[in-house]
């Protein structure tokens, strides 16, 4: 750990700490002010009700703050564990997790499970010209391009630099495929302004592999692989363009495209 990632740690501890005495002398004081307001003494044949009812309230009041406390910073570490911070798509991490899961239900429901790799053509030569501001800016309008073309159900993530996956569940090649170039002409189609009134546009790579077109129906390391080798393909055929792995073609007439929502 970092001296940095210390001294972060520290701070955040050093908040839930005050929080906490907060609240504890915060109880004491309080029964002590209701009481003076209320002029009620020791010997008030009420004081004992008064004191109960006043810590039972208190405790419900200081138990659910520090629950929704808690809640939110569980829910603030959980996303930054599952969410890309540049992009806000699904990072590799949570893209993994999806893929084991989306496959395990692929083998229990009999399913179509198909994988689109993607990667930016000559990404490098945008953060050589234009500077990296720019190119985390066209990363950025990338993503909301990809947003915009999958499907509600589709599993999209930034699983590298400017490599990006979608997973699609209950999809057959065709549908996927054609989805794959509906995502690189979107793409294709982007003038995306970086600042300076400078303008740039991308082009992107594309690989698709769908997992009853592997041996034995595969594994989600086999689906990885078939993608990425597909992708591959395509930069070496030329880019800007989408490939099928090998051993994928063999769906094509066994499976229809069901329509996108």
């Amino acid at each position: 750990m970092t001296p940095i990632s210390r001294f972060a740690l520290f701070v955040y501890s050093a908040r839930r700490l005050l929080q906490g005495a907060a609240l504890g002398f915060g109880a004491p004081l309080g029964w002590f002010g209701l009481s003076w307001l209320l002029g009620i003494t020791p010997n008030d044949p009420d004081y004992q009700r008064w004191l109960f009812g006043y810590m039972l309230l208190g405790s419900v009041f200081v138990f659910s703050l520090f629950g929704f406390i808690i809640g939110r910073h569980e829910q603030r570490f959980a996303g930054l564990c599952l969410i890309d911070s540049l992009t806000s798509l699904y990072n590799k991490r949570h893209f993994q997790l999806r893929l084991s899961q989306e496959f395990a239900r692929r083998k229990r429901e009999k399913t179509t499970l198909c994988l689109i790799m993607l990667d930016l053509d000559h990404f490098k030569v945008v953060n050589d010209t234009l500077g990296h501001q720019a190119g985390d800016v066209v990363l950025m309008v990338v993503a909301a391009t990809l947003r915009a073309c999958v499907r509600s159900g589709d599993v999209l993530a930034r699983v590298g630099g400017e490599e990006f996956a979608v997973l699609v569940p209950r999809e057959g090649l065709n549908g996927s495929v054609a989805l794959a170039e509906r995502i690189r002409a979107s793409v294709e189609a982007q003038v995306i302004p970086v600042g300076g009134g400078r303008e740039t546009q991308i082009r992107v790579s594309l690989g698709v592999a769908c997992c009853d077109g592997l041996q034995g129906g595969g594994s989600p390391e086999a689906l990885v692989e078939q993608a990425d080798k597909a992708l591959y393909k395509a930069k070496a055929n030329g880019r800007n363009r989408v490939e099928i792995a090998d051993g994928s073609a063999c769906l094509q007439e066994d499976t229809g495209a069901a329509e996108r929502t």
